[in-house]
């Protein structure tokens, strides 16, 4: 079970690297407000039938029961976080967004450490700094002390508040894990896409703008970030907790300038060996927590047997 958690939420920050890539090239067609609507009322329009389908629920008494938690994450995680991340990048590169978003990890286990005690060992954030550096690798192409003279702006601030954003929604989303996955998130997406509507009156949409691949990536943004990466991570959280499960996000600019290969952007050899020290700090974090796992057990084990 651990294991499959783990490639959950691999597999959603895979999906989140795409969401950085055409999220910068979608802002050029749409307003930030209406690429966030269009994109969550495509994963509401395929999530509904899909929980309806898979999990049948009863809408109404799963409403009654948790619309504060409902509301308080869709507003989080689907309005603010999805309208500040597309409006950031705006005003920033998806270099600076990958560096910012690398933060989200320390961000996460700061909360966790204060709010939900969680514990994290010496080695633990050994691996987590192993996976930082590996990330500023990665964005600084190997000199990592240009970290110091990047320039920032407007968009740089925008998603810092994101980042808190989305690591307070990781953390009280932990409290809804007794639902679902598919419903919670449908919820979340409806709910999320009836809150943006009287935001639409504040950027028009412009019509001539729109090309075929601004149509292209915002479909992307509704199916592949929205239900696959919403879905994987809820469920990698539930299962190993925000804490761990934030460890993966230093996949996130690994993934991003694969991503970029392929759209014809050049491999650096910093992104090579940036990518292996990201793997292996996230690696080294992963096998810790399995074998702390794995001695708890045994500490059970043996109270019940008598032996301490």
């Amino acid at each position: 079970m651990k294991t499959k958690a783990w490639l959950f939420l691999v597999l959603a920050n895979l999906f989140w690297a795409g969401n950085l890539i055409f999220g910068k090239s979608v802002t050029a067609d749409f307003p930030p407000i209406w690429v966030a609507f269009i994109r969550w009322a495509i994963a509401a329009a395929a999530l509904i039938p899909m929980a309806q389908l898979i999990e049948k629920p009863n809408w109404r008494k799963v409403w009654r029961a948790n619309w504060g938690i409902l509301l308080f994450l869709s507003l989080v995680g689907v309005v603010l976080y999805t309208l500040l991340t597309y409006t950031a990048l705006q005003h920033t590169s998806s270099t600076n967004g990958s560096l910012i978003n690398s933060l989200t990890p320390a961000v996460m286990i700061v909360l966790s450490v204060l709010f939900l005690k969680e514990k994290m060992t010496l080695m633990q954030g050994a691996g987590l700094i192993l996976s930082f550096l590996g990330v500023l690798t990665v964005l600084t192409k190997g000199h990592l002390l240009g970290v110091f003279r990047t320039p920032y702006n407007e968009g740089d601030g925008i998603l810092l508040i994101a980042v808190f954003l989305w690591a307070i929604y990781s953390i009280i989303s932990k409290r809804a894990q007794h639902l679902h996955p598919i419903t919670f998130v449908a919820f979340t997406a409806f709910i999320g896409v009836i809150c943006m509507i009287p935001l639409l009156f504040i950027q028009p949409l412009q019509t001539e703008h729109i090309t075929a691949l601004g149509v292209t990536g915002v479909i992307y943004l509704g199916l592949f970030p929205s239900i696959g990466s919403f879905l994987f991570w809820n469920q990698g959280v539930k299962e190993l907790g925000p804490g761990k499960a934030s460890i993966t996000m230093n996949l996130m600019p690994i993934f991003t300038a694969i991503l970029s290969v392929l759209t014809g952007q050049q491999l650096l050899a910093s992104q090579i060996v940036g990518g292996v020290i990201v793997i292996a700090g996230m690696l080294l974090s992963a096998n810790l927590i399995k074998r702390s796992d794995g001695d708890r057990i045994k500490r059970v084990n043996k109270q019940q047997t008598g032996v301490i």
